[in-house]
């Protein structure tokens, strides 16, 4: 599912036309983007937590080449899935 799945899914859930649905969606992930920047967690009750964590700075190698590049530190976003999410039938 893609980000113009989920707005389809607004139409067909409201009686919004197509713009409205599109900006609310829209604003819904500049919202999460703008608060994981900030360094803020986001918490969808019955889906996930979204936080921004601190990438270690490492070693890597080039794998063309085999050189050592270092790797800067820096964040990275995270998800832990809510209880409902993880247990899902098929998961394993």
């Amino acid at each position: 599912m893609v980000k113009a799945d989920l707005i389809k899914r607004a139409i067909e859930a409201t009686t919004r036309e197509s713009p409205a649905a599109r900006d609310a969606v829209h604003a819904v992930f500049e919202s999460v983007a703008s608060a994981l920047m900030r360094g803020d967690r986001v918490v969808l009750r019955g889906f996930g937590v979204f936080y921004a964590a601190l990438r270690k700075t490492g070693v890597a190698r080039n794998p063309r080449t085999g050189e050592p590049v270092s790797i800067p530190r820096g964040r990275v976003v995270r998800c832990r899935p809510a209880t409902d999410l993880r247990n899902l039938p098929g998961s394993s």
